[in-house]
């Protein structure tokens, strides 16, 4: 008697949304960044060689934030309003003509507001989804937070196949801009810009659709000063330390061994590499130490140009990017990372 292929988690649908104000790079360094930063030298070259061409923004902050900080009631006020109508974009692009009546559970992370009820309640009100739904809110972990979204969905599946599990990604990173004049800073607004993306999930035999495969964690301890989210009365304030990209490259291949090695696979075996751009220096120093050329990352460099980091939802950008334009075959690797305050880095390995 012939066994039936195993189930694998599955993913069904991707889709993003965005803020419909949309500032080149050129119009927010003019706009606000140049009376920012006016004492700080170089400070329009460190902005220009973020990578980033344009920008979506959950608010203008060109007049929001023209005369100083705002408090950080004003910023959530803006992000319940404001997150409500782009995660829910999201959320309902993605569920399309699937039947809504067979999703079960519902996974969400951001990291640039927090209120409760949060964003997922009321996207699931505002979309009919059943009264029973599990809500998991994975908050505050930095721009990796999409990976724990994702784990929890596969979670879910395994334990229920028959139903589907959405998964989202938010970040409204213009909220919480602030003015510190210093090129740690500078380069920071120069970066961030606001999405949200949602991917359903459900479950499928084993070599059907594109499939999560495995996923792999690493907190590197002894890194845990080099990136941070903190909270202040005036908003919350990154740090990112320029010595982030040489420590991600030092560990990058022990951590490819760990994630690649259970599957027996190895860097080779890898079509698509779609790694979280943190920075551009990020995606150098990665490309450099596995020996990739530029377009091994196309989508990667894509995402950064086109939307700036994204925070949390970046990952997931590039996965919707590259299955749109790269069209990977069926039974080709794919290779997801992303890396945020731990240092944390995040794999999770793809079948196309």
């Amino acid at each position: 008697m012939s066994r039936a292929a195993p189930l694998r988690p599955t993913l069904l649908s991707i889709a993003s949304a965005t803020p419909p104000l949309s500032l080149t790079q050129e119009e927010m360094y003019e706009g606000l960044l140049k009376h920012w930063y006016k004492d700080l030298p170089n400070a329009e070259r460190m902005i220009k060689n973020t990578g980033v061409r344009r920008r979506h923004f959950a608010w203008d902050p060109r007049e929001e934030l023209k005369d100083g900080n705002k408090g950080l009631s004003e910023r959530v006020r803006v992000f319940e309003r404001v997150g409500l109508e782009i995660t829910s974009q999201s959320v309902e692009k993605a569920l399309g003509t699937l039947d809504r009546s067979k999703v079960g559970a519902f996974t969400m992370t951001t990291n640039s507001g927090y209120s409760g009820p949060g964003l997922d309640l009321f996207t699931a009100k505002k979309l009919g989804l059943k009264s029973n739904i599990r809500r998991t809110f994975v908050g505050h972990m930095g721009c990796f937070a999409a990976f724990p979204v994702l784990r929890t969905a596969m979670d879910s599946i395994s334990a229920r196949p028959d139903e589907y599990v959405i998964a989202n990604a938010s970040e409204y990173s213009s909220l919480q801009f602030r003015n510190d004049a210093d090129s740690e800073q500078a380069v920071i607004m120069g970066l961030f810009g606001d999405a949200a993306c949602s991917l359903v999930m459900g479950s499928a035999p084993e070599g059907e659709g594109v499939q999560f495969l495995r996923s792999h964690t690493e907190q590197l301890y002894e890194t845990n000063e080099l990136m941070g989210w903190h909270m202040y009365t005036d908003g919350f304030k990154m740090t990112l330390s320029p010595y982030v990209p040489f420590v991600l490259a030092e560990h990058i291949d022990a951590f490819l061994e760990k994630l690649l090695g259970p599957e027996k696979l190895g860097k080779a075996d890898i079509k698509h590499w779609l790694i979280h751009p943190g920075g551009p220096k990020i995606l150098e120093a990665i490309a450099r130490q596995l020996k990739l050329d530029k377009s091994a990352m196309r989508a990667s460099w894509h995402v950064l140009s086109e939307y700036g980091n994204c925070g949390c939802v970046t990952a997931l950008l590039v996965l919707e990017e590259a299955l749109k334009t790269d069209k990977p075959q069926r039974g080709e690797y794919g290779v997801m990372m992303g890396f945020g305050p731990g240092l944390t880095v995040e794999g999770m390995l793809v079948r196309f």
